[in-house]
């Protein structure tokens, strides 16, 4: 009971405390890439794929692709977002893994419709590296 009080406490003040906090350089680069993320998905293009349909926006300023599946159902695949990220901007593109290279196993064979539905808050589309 002492060691369940004790952690109850210390998780309480440590959860305080809040996140760690951004330096000015680092909210200015933030809001750089949200605008430049939002100014390609204005103009993002539609590509059709094996029956899906997948939008790709192309972020110039950073060699980058995000892609994200709008229609269809069930599993697809790095593939189909690399596929779909170079029909759409003619660039070979490379999947950016991310956090997800932490996941274990081969990504390449991961189903991303199941990860996607573990995804919360805002997202603008999975990352693909793009070489023009």
């Amino acid at each position: 009971m002492k060691f369940t009080l004790s952690l109850l406490i210390i998780v309480a003040a440590v959860s305080a405390c809040g996140g760690p906090k951004l330096t000015a350089e680092q909210k200015a680069l933030r809001d750089r890439n949200v605008a430049q993320n939002q100014a390609a998905l204005a103009v993002a293009k539609h590509v059709a794929l094996d029956g899906q349909m997948f939008r790709v926006a192309h972020v110039t300023e950073r060699n980058q692709a995000l892609v994200e599946r709008v229609k269809g159902s069930g599993p697809y695949y790095v593939r189909d977002l690399q596929v779909a990220a170079y029909r759409a901007t003619g660039c070979g593109a490379k999947f950016d893994a991310g956090i997800l290279a932490f996941i274990g196993g081969d990504i390449y064979s991961a189903d991303l419709a199941d990860l996607r539905t573990k995804v919360s808050g805002k997202f603008d589309g999975w990352g693909v590296s793009l070489e023009c």
